[in-house]
């Protein structure tokens, strides 16, 4: 920046201003000898440019940072240099270098044209040197406060830019709703022309929003009222656009001086959060619902071995979850950073087995792919491979199988050459295999080579205590999924959902809730909208009696308490978990006695 340059406005005032003061004229000269500001005669000189050896230069040039008077610029060593020497119209002057931030950057003289003018200077030298140094601090403060001015510039700009590069609409309002500031993503999701709409009040676009009431919130509670709240938006079509938005006040001497409406359509929140969910499918042991006994136990081993290579083979009946541990077992691993590849080795013919799980080379089978295809253990090279349903593996596969796994390499289809494979594999079956090898539909041999780390995943019917977390668990996951304001189950339908024995486990509870929110329209889950499977076995009198559903609570809650713990945070936390309020928990606490350890 040249900085004398930046202030030519303010400058050539203050010229003016003082030389009408002390009589004498005055110039100011930056340090490319360009004339930036005079009076008087000095004034039509304003953007000439002075030779080299004039004073101004030898003043820069010089190590010194005082001021120069010459009394008398015919007889003057300082001036025989200059080009003007012996013509010049200035008889006498008092120049002073002008030091900015420990650098010289110009010169400001009082200039006598006059004889009277030179008396003048010279009788009053010492009061023309301190108004000289005066001048020069009220220059240097101008200059302070434009650098400043052009840093706040600079950091609005940047903070315009950022607030322009965030993918939420943004507006400012001031306390009478008119809008002060709208970016422009809010623009493109309004479908407004740029920079139309500064000034427009907030209910031009918003007829809903209540301006009063946002500019009422002053702390952060009462902002709760404002945070994810949809908005209604007509554009000039009367198209309709549903809106997700949050206030956050602005302050100004702790007073609210205007508040932000920050939003983003309704359909891209609900991308959103689907992706998260679906980021959130990549789970571990924590996010394994159940408290019970018998998962503690097996959440517990299976942490221990899933930092090794081992093969493992879990077994359990349909729906009890194999594939939700295969891969929490994978996600605690140290090859969580690679693919975990599932595939059904009951779901793929036998015919195409091999290739999906060996690849196959170009031209091995017509209608094979250009350039061939890898099978799903090339894919899950440093990763994790888990087949399910290994059970129902042919039997002339198995052996391709058993080769793999002990020589840890695969041939594609068509091909000549074997291929490394890194992989750990996990199992998972809902067959008695010790039965099906005795009937030889199953190699005594694979079975194993596959049997290294087994489990056996319990029943639902053999942890009820973990069904209320779950029926829980999948309320809260379908009622946000489906959009439904259902906060829980009456107490029917809550007995009922207990004691139904669900031969199909985790998968056929999740169904039910699913359902259940589907149709119902009331706050609480009721009996009217369970599935009519769960009524009737109800109806044939397999229902437990009350001291039953009495022990199945007190199971639940303990669980519960395990999981959360015994504080007051804990215990509120439990209550949430189990449906109840805790004003109920803590009625039931002091009526029951309940094992926790």
């Amino acid at each position: 920046m040249k900085e004398l340059k930046s202030i030519q406005g303010f400058l050539k005032q203050v010229t003016g201003a003082f030389a009408g003061v002390v009589d004498i004229e005055i110039g100011v000269i930056n340090k490319d000898l360009e004339v930036i500001a005079g009076s008087g005669y000095f004034e039509k000189e304003v953007g000439s440019t002075y030779d080299e050896g004039c004073m101004t230069q030898k003043i820069m040039l010089s190590a010194h940072n005082e001021s120069i008077l010459v009394e008398n610029t015919a007889h003057a060593v300082c001036c025989s240099e200059c080009d003007y020497s012996g013509q010049c119209s200035v008889l006498a002057f008092l120049m002073q270098p002008i030091t900015f931030r420990e650098q010289k950057i110009g010169t400001i003289s009082l200039l006598a044209l006059t004889e009277q003018h030179r008396r003048k200077l010279l009788n009053h030298y010492e009061k023309m040197q301190d108004f000289l140094n005066k001048l020069c601090n009220i220059i240097v403060m101008s200059l302070n406060e434009k650098k400043m001015e052009n840093k706040v510039a600079s950091l609005m700009n940047q903070f315009k830019d950022v607030i322009n590069a965030s993918r939420e609409g943004i507006i400012a309002i001031n306390p009478q709703g008119a809008i002060t500031n709208i970016n422009v993503a809010a623009e493109r999701i309004l479908g407004l022309e740029h920079s139309s709409q500064n000034d427009l009040h907030i209910n031009r676009l918003f007829p809903d929003f209540r301006v009063v009431d946002a500019i009422r919130v002053q702390h952060d509670d009462e902002t709760e009222q404002f945070y994810g709240k949809e908005l209604k938006f007509v554009d000039s079509e009367k198209e309709e656009l549903r809106l997700f938005y949050n206030i956050t006040p602005m302050y100004e001497e702790d007073k609210v001086s205007g508040v932000v409406l920050s939003f983003r359509r309704k359909e891209e929140v609900e991308e959103m959060a689907t992706r998260i969910m679906n980021e959130n499918k990549k789970l571990t042991f924590s996010g394994i619902i159940g408290t019970s006994s018998e998962i503690t136990e097996i959440k517990k081993k299976m942490k221990l071995i899933s930092s090794t290579d081992s093969t493992v083979l879990i077994r359990g009946d349909t729906g009890t979850g194999k594939s939700v541990f295969a891969r929490a077992i994978h996600e605690e691993s140290p090859r969580r950073k690679n693919q975990f590849v599932a595939i059904s080795c009951a779901a793929i013919p036998a015919s195409l087995l091999e290739s999906e799980l060996f690849g196959y080379e170009e031209g091995a089978f017509t209608g094979a792919r250009k350039g061939g295809k890898p099978g799903k253990f090339e894919i899950a090279h440093g990763g994790t491979i888990f087949l399910d349903e290994i059970g129902d593996m042919p039997l002339e596969f198995q052996v391709k199988l058993l080769n793999v796994i002990e020589n840890k390499n695969i041939a594609r289809i068509g091909g000549v050459s074997f291929r490394d494979v890194d992989v750990r594999i996990i199992t998972a079956t809902n067959r008695d295999l010790e039965a099906l090898i005795r009937e030889g539909r199953f190699r005594e041999d694979l079975y194993y080579r596959i049997n290294v780390i087994p489990f056996t995943l319990p029943g639902l019917r053999d942890r009820k205590d973990d069904i209320l977390l779950l029926m829980h668990h999948f309320l809260d996951y379908y009622s946000a999924r489906l959009n439904k304001k259902i906060n829980g189950f009456r107490e029917e339908a809550r007995e009922l959902l207990l004691a139904y024995p669900w031969p199909g486990n985790v998968r056929e509870l999740e169904n039910a809730i699913e359902y259940a929110v589907n149709v119902e329209a009331d706050y609480k889950v009721s009996t009217e909208s369970l599935p009519e499977k769960v009524f009737r076995h109800s109806a044939a009198g397999d229902t437990p009696g009350l001291e039953d559903l009495t022990t199945l609570e007190e199971k639940a809650i303990a669980a519960a308490l395990r999981k959360y713990g015994q504080t007051t945070c804990g215990k509120e936390k439990a209550a949430s978990a189990l449906g109840i309020s805790r004003a109920t928990l803590y009625r039931k606490l002091k009526s029951i006695k309940l094992d926790v350890s």
